[in-house]
Formats: C-alpha cells, structure tokens, sequence
C-alpha cells in the first residue's frame, strides 16, 4: 500500500501543480517561441503563455519549422520571425508585461519592418512594461530610431530599467523626455549631443545608474542630483582628439568607470580647469560629491604612452583623494 502510494506520487507532475505565478518565473528563462510551444504539454499548460509577463523575442534563437519553400533561407527566417511575434501579441490574453526583451538584428531589410517594431513596442508601453531591452540595427540612411520607438516610449510611466542598442540613430529630434520611475538606463550605438543627454537625466529624476557605451560622444557635461552609477566606455573612438567630461551637480556619485582607447585620452579629460587652493582638481570630482568612493579606468589598447598616463593620472587622483573620500581607484587594460 505504502509502495503504490509512492508510486502515484512519483507520477505525479509537481511543476504542473505549483501556482502561475511560481510557473511563469520558470517560464521567463525562455523565449518567447519556446514558452508558446508548451501550450501541447498538457491542458494545465494550454493557456499558460498567453499571460506570461516575460517576453523574449529574438531573432537569433528564433527556430523555423520545416524547410522554406523557395527563396532565400534567411528572409524566410526573418518574415517567420515577424509574423510570429506579431500573432503572438495578438493572441495574449490583456496582462500586464513585466520584462519585454526584442532582438532585431537583420530585420530591418523586411519591407515596412519598422512599423512592426513600432507596433511591438507600443504593445509593451500599453501594458506597463517594467524591464524594456531593445537590440535593433538598421540602415541609417532608411530608418531613425524615433521611427521605431513609439514618441510614447519617452513617457512611460512605468518603465524602471531600460537597454537600447541601436546603430546610427538620432534621439536630437525627441522634445520632451518624461520616465518617472526610470533607475537604469543602458544605451549603446547612439547619437548623444549635450541637449540629449540634458533631457534625459532632467527627465529622469529618479536615474540611479547610467551606462553609456560607444555612442558619438558630443556632450562633456553630466548633471544629476540622484545619479549614483556612471560607466562610460568609448571602446569604438577613433578620435585622435582630447575629450573632456565634467560631472557637476552630483552629490549623490558613488562609482565612476572610464573605458576608452588611449588616444582618445588627454588630460583635459579629468583637470579641473580652474585652480581651487594652489592644487588641481579632477573634473570627476564634484565638490559637493562626498560620495565618491570608486573609480576606474579602463583602456582597451596598451600605447607606448601608458604607463606615463597611469602614472599622471595615480598622482591627480592622490591629490584629489581627500576632496571625495575615494577608497578605490583602479587603473586596467
């Protein structure tokens, strides 16, 4: 008897038995494609993803069914991944979306593809999308980015964590920027002049960590009252010029990282311009920043000038130490 009770336990599916909400976190390590194929598992599983809060669309792990019927694989792959996505969104059931992840890459050859792209992520925005992660690249000459983020992207009220990669687009023409719940914000590929960049952390006010990865650099000045995070890595700079970067206004810094090739790297980058008490100061640190505690420099390519560079920048940041209490600087290529 014992025995036989064992055994119908050990049939028993246990997964199938915990709540939607236990199942869907499980659910949320797949992709979108994967999480709609367990629909066949059971009747329990049936309508499980069409209120999924996760949803993970990419291209890259997307699968076609059978072999395509003439034309060129790789097209064919792009229209199924469209139309997937697309009858996907239709078919879900009117929850909210918690994490919306879309990995375009190669798309956008697809005839009126950004208008799909648009209509997504206008889907995501209407359902109080949290955790936003958008990877696209495009022909700038055909497609800007405001063409396929929604302008009601830049007012989401819900948005709390937000990555875009996107090649060659411009946000200039954005007028106003408004993400009150905003506190992470990742951008790479993008064009960012000072008026950009102003926007977006007036527009913020809640932005805790910011990291800005090989965009075109035309901005110098970083003004935040609540930022804590900075990472700026310019790992894709040709310029042979000095560039400069002032933090001002952001008592509340705790860790700044600095990746760049070394060319791109002059001593206007970090001096204080202005003398302060007969001692030079970084522009990295505010006076009113007492926060400060870490930062870091990185350069990707090892010059013949760098240990002098090392050496002067070890002798600022040592002067500059007992200005922002920093208890960590580090220097690694």
């Amino acid at each position: 008897m014992e025995q036989a009770g064992k055994s119908r336990r050990g049939d028993r599916d246990m997964i199938s038995s915990l709540p939607d909400c236990l199942i869907h976190l499980i659910m949320s390590f797949l992709t979108a494609q994967q999480a709609v194929r367990t629909c066949v598992l059971s009747k329990r599983w049936k309508h499980l993803w069409t209120t999924l809060p996760f949803l993970d669309f990419d291209v890259l792990k997307f699968e076609c069914d059978g072999e395509s019927e003439g034309g060129d694989p790789q097209s064919n792959k792009l229209e199924k991944f469209r139309d997937f996505v697309s009858m996907t969104l239709l078919l879900r059931e009117a929850s909210d979306v918690h994490t919306f992840r879309l990995f375009c890459f190669g798309i956008s050859p697809l005839p009126k593809c950004h208008m799909f792209v648009r209509s997504w992520i206008a889907y995501a925005l209407k359902h109080n999308v949290q955790v936003f992660k958008f990877d696209y690249d495009c022909d700038h000459h055909l497609l800007l980015l405001p063409s396929s983020l929604p302008l009601g992207f830049f007012n989401c009220a819900s948005l709390v964590d937000a990555s875009i990669t996107y090649i060659f687009p411009l946000l200039n023409i954005i007028n106003v920027i408004n993400l009150p719940c905003l506190r992470r914000l990742y951008l790479e590929d993008i064009d960012l002049d000072q008026d950009v960049v102003d926007k977006l952390l007036c527009g913020c006010p809640v932005l805790e960590l910011l990291h800005l990865k090989d965009c075109d650099r035309e901005y110098s000045t970083i003004n935040s009252q609540n930022l804590k995070y900075l990472v700026v890595e310019d790992r894709d700079s040709y310029l042979e010029t000095e560039r400069e970067m002032e933090l001002i206004n952001t008592p509340n810094l705790l860790s700044f990282r600095y990746a760049t090739n070394i060319k791109s790297f002059g001593p206007k980058m970090f001096l204080k311009s202005q003398m302060h008490g007969n001692q030079e100061l970084l522009k990295i640190a505010p006076f009113n920043g007492k926060r400060l505690t870490t930062v870091e420099f990185k350069f990707y390519k090892r010059e013949k000038s760098f240990p002098q560079v090392v050496k002067y920048l070890q002798d600022i940041t040592e002067n500059s130490r007992a200005q922002i209490n920093m208890t960590s600087i580090s220097f690694r290529y």
